[in-house]
């Protein structure tokens, strides 16, 4: 791994993430992009302000973020990005969950991943086979190995959400997990996991952007990382598991995958 690019992510992500902070309490008018999806503008000045530097400083890759189209110039590298994670609390500020999730891959693969929760003065970086920090600080997953004794992040993302609905059942039934969040962030409670606050994460339908940081940081923290037919998790995936090897598994043959 460059040393550039991680110091490039880290500062960018930082930026970011002033942003978003300086516009937190003036941030309300919403666009509507779907019956049940919204956008409001920091959402675009955020992808701006990140799509810009991208392509100032590294012209040459291609660019993916949820609000703007793909950038595709061919290249091996790949910068992946959500430039407002959790628009929904950070527009009602119904709770702290929003970040700047940014991501770099290689040939498709992640090597680099960079969240900012700047509300939570959270900032976690991971770099493919060095692990994982938050605020500089190593990172691990829980040992928790029960199911029934387990507390985990569940989204059943935006589009199809009546997909997830069968696993949210079995998690929820007598012998399921003893709670599950969802926050309407999807980046912070895949931090959680990373960090072993949670014990486990479950998205369904979820967007790359959503899924291509959180997915090496967890990894690189401990974590097995894998989709919903237990393969594991690549950049295209639309749903994602992760939790410590040995509830990952359990939780696998639990929900019947």
């Amino acid at each position: 791994m460059d040393q550039e690019y991680l110091n490039f992510a880290v500062k960018l992500a930082q930026e970011a993430g002033k942003l978003l902070i300086e516009k937190h309490k003036t941030a309300h008018n919403v666009i509507w992009k779907r019956p049940n999806d919204y956008k409001n503008e920091v959402d675009d000045l955020s992808d701006a302000m990140i799509r810009r530097a991208i392509r100032k400083k590294y012209p040459e890759h291609n660019i993916c973020s949820e609000e703007t189209d793909t950038l595709e110039n061919g290249s091996e590298y790949s910068w992946v990005f959500d430039p407002l994670s959790g628009t929904i609390p950070y527009t009602s500020q119904v709770n702290d969950q929003f970040t700047v999730s940014i991501a770099l891959l290689k040939n498709k693969k992640p090597i680099l991943g960079v969240i900012n929760a700047p509300k939570r003065s959270e900032l976690f970086v991971a770099v493919e086979g060095k692990g994982a920090t938050c605020n500089g600080a190593p990172i691990k997953v829980s040992g928790a190995d029960d199911i029934q004794k387990s507390i985990m992040g569940l989204d059943l993302g935006k589009e199809h959400r009546d997909d997830g609905i069968k696993y949210l059942e079995k998690l929820m039934a007598p012998e399921g997990v003893t709670s599950f969040f969802s926050t309407g962030c999807y980046t912070v409670p895949m931090t959680m996991v990373a960090s072993g606050k949670l014990h486990a994460y479950l998205g369904s339908n979820l967007e790359p952007w959503d899924m291509a940081a959180a997915s090496l940081i967890m990894r690189e923290a401990g974590a097995k990382v894998t989709n919903l037919t237990g393969r594991d998790w690549q950049y295209g995936d639309t749903s994602i598991l992760a939790s410590n090897p040995t509830l990952h598994n359990k939780l696998l043959n639990f929900l019947g995958i």
